[in-house]
């Protein structure tokens, strides 16, 4: 039924209408056609304008370089002709009738003048001037020295003067010989050809605008066609169809446009299907993730972490944690031959008989039993299931599990600091299709404070290198967990995942991945102070050490460095020792009152001092080993214990790692290092949370200096 109701979805998804976009603000339209011709015009103006700039330039430069040459020329033949002059005893006989004959033949010039050695004027077109002495004209200033004979060329704001020296067959001076030339003379010629290139550019600019508008309009008119055709297929109608007879690439988009159509029209149909496939994965993931164990348990000592990594959106890995009505806990993990949707449907089915018959079968063989039974009916052939189930009893310390083909778990052993792998066998479930009555055997684990067992999917035992050529395999698995056991369930789940995607590289994992860490709190005997010892501590502070009873408030706690000062055995501390010790116990304390949800003002802590090493077998080392090696007299505290009890929320610093201070990074923080400041202040910190007693915290205080040496035991019983 739900094939056929996803056909009928998606076949009407595929045959519906495209519905149309909503209305926009038309906008108004700039004709392409006018862009084009203007863009043209504007073109052609510029580059006929900078070109016809630069040719009147040009030619400006040039006329005036050949005006300023025929001008030295005329200087030159006046000065030639009137050196013969001046050595007659009338030379202006000859030079007045040459003169007046220059300056009517070029009436540019301005004046016409001929003087001897001493400046006095011999030839000009005004008799009176005659035997006068020259005067320049104000304002002349030198622009050009021309050859061995010296020629000028000098000019003002009106005229231009070359001057030439008239010269005696043998080489003496007679006289100089001065040509003047009009400059409105000049710009009158430039004008005239200013003109022509101005009439000239005009025509070209002309003719320029009209073949640009002629042919724009020619290449441009299939444009309007084509926008129209866009238009219709942005308003949702996908069959629409450009027929442009154009061979220019304006054909070329409409081709392109009619393509992108029918691709459009496809990938509407793909996108409903996507979105509709997309859906019923997201409902399966978020189905997957119900039924799967919370990442995190407490169950009295134990401390019970999963977690899961599917290869692909949804995995055939299982894992589940849940109470038993007789107190037990129920744990379990299976892995499913496939993966995908049909993985998922598979553990869909097994939780579902897990949470049926969970409260009816409390023996683990027996439950493997039953689910062999009902999954040997619903599973297709060839299918199969192996799983691992067991029950575990907090308060007596142990677990009782059977195994369906599944991996062995490993079980970490904190007494002897080694792991090694507990049995498992049998056939997994649903791969015999005899219907005879299954034998399970089942096993059983003890574990003491410190232990561990840790079970899996073979995603991580066989994960693939980087090369794919070899897998992580067992023997590293069990290296890792007994590096990170010491540090709690959490440590190792994440010494494990970190492990195998340091191992796996960029590569995506082949097979589901799912690990489940049963760790039992605490601490095995000669690592620390167990649960008992810390009772024995706190009788022995009751007894004889020294107490001080705290509300539940921060501003309360400034009464702990009054308490220390009345305490005889701290008071010979020197100032940076003890300013350690007041802000270690004030940071305990303060954890305490902002996490432990007490009432405000509540007598919820008690701190205590306890001289010495306490009762019989606590040292300071925290073992039953004997007595520690007495301190230097001359630089020793006597040895004792801070105990912190309250009745609040149990704190667990399963999680916590001591911050490195030489990254840098750390320092920007600039807080969260109360825990940091506790340990380093201590010779060893041991949290008891859940006592009888009420929550402790025994914190052993030792000489100063040998708290660096220390091992920090964090402990949870």
């Amino acid at each position: 039924m739900t094939a056929e109701r996803a056909a009928r979805r998606s076949a009407g998804t595929a045959a519906a209408p495209a519905r149309p976009l909503p209305a926009r603000a038309v906008r108004p339209v700039m004709s392409l056609r006018w862009i084009v011709s203007l863009a043209m015009v504007a073109l052609t103006v510029v580059v006929g304008g900078g070109v016809g700039a630069i040719a009147e330039r040009r030619a400006r430069a040039e006329l005036t370089a050949e005006i300023e040459t025929r001008l030295r020329l005329e200087a030159r033949n006046l000065a030639l002709t009137s050196a013969s002059a001046l050595l007659t005893d009338y030379p202006e006989l000859t030079l007045v009738p040459l003169v007046r004959q220059m300056q009517s033949r070029q009436p540019e010039l301005a004046w016409v003048v001929v003087v001897d050695r001493n400046g006095v004027i011999h030839g000009h077109s005004d008799v009176r001037r005659l035997g006068t002495l020259y005067v320049p004209p104000a304002g002349l200033e030198l622009r050009s020295t021309a050859g061995a004979a010296q020629e000028t060329l000098q000019a003002n704001a009106g005229i231009l003067m070359a001057s030439a020296p008239i010269l005696h067959p043998g080489g003496q001076v007679l006289g100089e010989a001065h040509v003047a030339l009009r400059r409105a003379s000049i710009e009158r010629r430039l004008a005239g050809a200013r003109r022509q290139q101005f009439v000239a550019l005009a025509v070209f600019l002309m003719a320029g605008v009209g073949a640009a508008f002629l042919l724009s309009a020619r290449l441009l008119r299939p444009l309007g066609a084509l926008r129209a055709g866009i238009e219709r297929i942005g308003a949702g109608d996908l069959d629409t169809r450009l027929a442009l007879d154009d061979r220019t690439e304006i054909g070329r988009l409409a081709e392109a446009v009619n393509a992108m159509a029918s691709d459009l029209k496809r990938a509407q149909a793909q996108r409903a299907e996507r979105e509709r496939l997309a859906h019923e994965m997201e409902l399966a993931q978020r189905i997957q993730r119900s039924l799967v164990a919370p990442g995190r348990t407490v169950a009295g000592p134990f401390v019970i972490e999963s977690a899961q990594r599917p290869a692909t959106e949804v995995g055939g890995d299982y894992v589940d944690v849940f109470e038993l009505p007789d107190g037990g806990i129920g744990l379990a993990i299976a892995d499913v031959s496939g993966k995908g949707l049909a993985g998922c449907l598979v553990t869909s089915m097994l939780s579902a008989l897990l949470r049926a018959f969970r409260t009816t079968h409390l023996s683990p063989a027996a439950m493997l039993a039953t689910l062999d039974e009902r999954m040997r009916e619903l599973l297709p052939r060839g299918s199969f299931v192996t799983m691992f189930y067991g029950i575990l009893e907090p308060g007596a310390g142990r677990l009782r599990y059977a195994s369906a083909g599944h991996n062995p778990p490993l079980v970490y052993r904190a007494r002897q600091r080694t792991a090694t792998w507990a049995p498992a066998g049998g056939l997994p479930l649903g791969a015999s299709r005899a219907k005879v009555t299954r034998v399970v055997r089942e096993e059983l684990v003890e574990l003491e404070p410190g232990d561990a067992l840790i079970q899996f999917t073979d995603g991580i035992s066989e994960a693939l290198d980087r090369a794919g050529r070899e897998q992580f395999g067992l023997e590293r698995m069990a290296q890792r967990v007994c590096a990170a056991a010491p540090e709690g369930a959490a440590a190792i789940r994440q010494a494990l995942d970190d492990a195998v995607t340091a191992w796996r590289g960029e590569r995506p994992p082949f097979d589901d991945e799912t690990v489940l860490v049963v760790c039992r709190e605490g601490t095995a005997a000669g690592g620390g102070v167990g649960d008992d010892e810390a009772l024995s501590l706190l009788d022995e502070a009751t007894r004889r050490g020294r107490r001080l009873r705290l509300p539940a408030s921060l501003a309360a706690l400034v009464r702990i460095d009054d308490w220390l000062a009345d305490c005889p055995v701290l008071r010979d501390l020197g100032g940076l020792e003890r300013e350690c010790l007041r802000a270690a116990l004030r940071e305990a304390c303060a954890n305490v009152v902002e996490h432990g949800q007490l009432r405000d003002g509540e007598d919820g802590l008690e701190l205590w001092w306890l001289e010495g090493d306490g009762p019989a077998g606590v040292t300071d080392a925290g073992t039953d080993a004997g007595p520690a090696v007495a301190p230097d007299p001359a630089a020793a505290v006597a040895r004792g214990h801070f105990l912190l009890r309250d009745q609040g929320v149990p704190f667990r610093p399963d999680d916590w790692r001591p911050t490195d201070f030489h990254d840098r990074r750390v320092w920007r923080r600039g807080r969260g290092f109360g825990l940091d400041l506790i340990h380093r202040a201590m010779e060893r910190v041991d949290y008891h949370p859940g006592t009888p007693a009420g929550n402790l915290t025994i914190m052993a205080f030792g000489r100063p200096g040998a708290r660096a040496g220390r091992e920090e035991i964090r402990h949870a019983g």
